[in-house]
């Protein structure tokens, strides 16, 4: 879906990428993580056109984006920001109906689009499509620029530090909500972030940036297995990294058999889809070294030992892939 090639852009005498080379897959989820200065907001802009490359190319479904006109290119791709940017003199409304008009929908189309948006992002047509920004919640905003972005049903977004300015709450919320949509409509999906956790909450891929260059790029367990020493293996952190290993995975992945433990009514239960990481503080909180695994409709259908959480770390480390 996107190809970066030798991708640079030079400001002065300032290097703000350099010679940056990274593949995306159709319907996959990239991270850009880095620290502040490292490159990852100029690279994202350059994919949009909104910085032009002082060398290098950038494909998009194997087109140079060069060979289209900037506005053209932007109305093919979403694009949300931290602090949302909705135009605050405009209903919700006519916000996401932004994009759609400026491609000539009909209004029927847009009408439907706007419906669709707002009920897949759980918020009430009647309540919410005729109010302003200012009337808003601060995640409330956020859910409407992520719905302006996706509103021209695009097969590529980009996101530059979307929920950084959200509680932590709101945000792991909007994390969840974000993969969901991202997964049920199959688009392809950059993001900007300087947060680990998030990058591992939410990507198929991970590519590690400092100093305008591209350190690593890896799954997320390739990535916490085995980090390329200095900057990558102090951002995903020390001995931290076997709580994020956990999170990767469901605890569905690992149950075993109920039968295979004396569990009675007063044993701890846990929902199947919860991660390992759930389980483990739950074995911690709870003093239990098993607990009760249940389905969606509160049914038994497993069980998890902390023993068997444990063995998560002992397994052969997997080969990293730097850039």
């Amino acid at each position: 879906m996107i190809e970066l090639k030798h991708l640079s852009r030079v400001f002065g005498e300032q290097k703000a990428v350099d010679d940056l080379n990274l593949t995306v897959n159709t319907g996959e989820i990239c991270a850009l993580i880095g620290t502040s200065g490292c490159g990852k907001s100029t690279t994202l802009k350059m994919i949009n056109r909104l910085i032009e490359p002082s060398s290098g190319t950038v494909l998009i479904d194997g087109e140079d984006i060069r060979e289209q006109r900037p506005e053209q290119l932007r109305r093919r791709i979403g694009y949300a920001i931290q602090g949302v940017g909705l135009f605050p003199h405009r209903t919700v409304y006519e916000n996401i109906a932004t994009v759609p008009r400026l491609l000539g929908w009909s209004e029927q189309k847009i009408d439907d689009r706007v419906r669709e948006l707002l009920e897949l992002l759980k918020m009430e047509f009647d309540t919410f499509a005729h109010r302003k920004p200012n009337r808003l919640s601060g995640g409330e905003q956020q859910r409407i620029g992520v719905a302006r972005a996706l509103a021209a049903k695009p097969d590529l977004m980009l996101m530059d530090e979307p929920f950084g300015a959200l509680d932590p709450l709101t945000r792991e919320r909007l994390q969840l909500e974000l993969k969901q949509i991202q997964r049920l409509l199959g688009i392809t999906l950059i993001i900007v972030t300087h947060d680990i956790e998030e990058a591992i909450r939410l990507a198929d891929r991970i590519a590690v940036m400092d100093g305008g260059k591209l350190l690593q790029q890896a799954t997320p367990e390739e990535l916490l297995r085995n980090p390329r020493e200095g900057f990558v293996s102090n951002l995903v952190g020390g001995e931290e990294r076997a709580l994020r290993l956990l999170s990767l995975r469901t605890i569905a992945d690992l149950m075993e058999k109920p039968e295979n433990f004396d569990l009675g009514d007063q044993t701890p239960s846990i929902e199947a889809s919860a991660t390992l990481r759930d389980a483990l503080a739950r074995q911690i909180w709870q003093q239990s070294p098993v607990l009760r695994v249940t389905s969606e409709n509160g049914d038994t259908c497993g069980a998890i030992s902390m023993e068997r959480l444990l063995s998560i770390g002992q397994r052969p480390q997997e080969p990293g892939t730097e850039a």
